[in-house]
């Protein structure tokens, strides 16, 4: 098995592009599937998104930092695209990295069924360049493209990079570790925030404040973090044990 950094470009404090998409909300999503998918099958993945940097300096500094930590396989930076074009690009450093950008942007052109922009070599970005190991920017599609947008799914997306990096069929079907199926969980936080996606970048949506027993039908890790999906369809919480008892 194969040992992979996965991580969201940009954060809340320091927002990518916006228009007909949000870049870091779609972004974070295909990140989260990414990981999952590649986790099912086996391999270790790091999750190396940066929420904390202020600045754009110190963002892309924090996420360079944390990949470094480990050799992997490949860092994978997932991005969405600006600018008045449409169609899916991959960027790349090295030449191994070319391989892979060109792979990548194919499958997900045409599972989205958009444009392949192809691989392009950039030799001055930050990521690319500082990071030890092989690294590709996937620019997903373009965020002011009303076709892209209306052709755009994250979890297909994440599917084609998942193929297109590891040569085998992606599972659509991810729980992420939960094996074996629903579960019950009681509620020990006072007031526990429940978010649209598996992770504290999603949007807040509700809030759990009787200390009761909740129904969890699905597991998403984010970084080291497992999140759950309620039975009720209203979101996911933190299955953090600072917050809730697995029963």
């Amino acid at each position: 098995m194969a040992v992979y950094n996965v991580h969201g470009g940009h954060n809340a404090k320091v927002p990518g592009a916006s228009k007909y998409l949000n870049e870091v909300t779609e972004d974070r999503k295909v990140k989260e599937r990414v990981i999952a998918l590649l986790r099912q099958q086996g391999h270790t993945v790091y999750d190396c998104t940066d929420d904390a940097g202020t600045t754009q300096s110190k963002n892309l500094a924090n996420i360079v930092a944390k990949c470094n930590q480990h050799n992997v396989s490949l860092d994978i930076s997932i991005h969405l695209n600006a600018g008045g074009g449409t169609g899916v690009e991959v960027l790349y450093y090295s030449a191994a990295g070319k391989t892979y950008a060109k792979k990548i942007s194919a499958a997900v052109a045409k599972k989205l069924g958009l444009t392949d922009r192809g691989a392009k070599q950039r030799t001055g970005l930050y990521v690319l360049r500082n990071t030890r190991s092989t690294a590709v920017l996937v620019e997903c599609c373009f965020v002011d493209s009303a076709n892209d947008k209306k052709k755009w799914n994250a979890d297909t997306c994440a599917q084609a990079i998942v193929e297109a990096v590891t040569g085998t069929t992606a599972s659509t079907d991810v729980s992420s570790g939960n094996t074996s199926g629903a579960f019950l969980v009681k509620i020990k936080a006072a007031d526990l925030t429940i978010r649209s996606g598996a992770g504290m970048s999603y949007q807040a949506v509700g809030h759990i404040t009787d200390k009761g027993t909740y129904t969890i039908t699905q597991v998403q890790y984010n970084g080291s973090t497992p999140w759950g999906r309620l039975k009720s369809g209203a979101g996911w919480i933190s299955l953090h044990t600072a917050y809730v008892t697995r029963l």
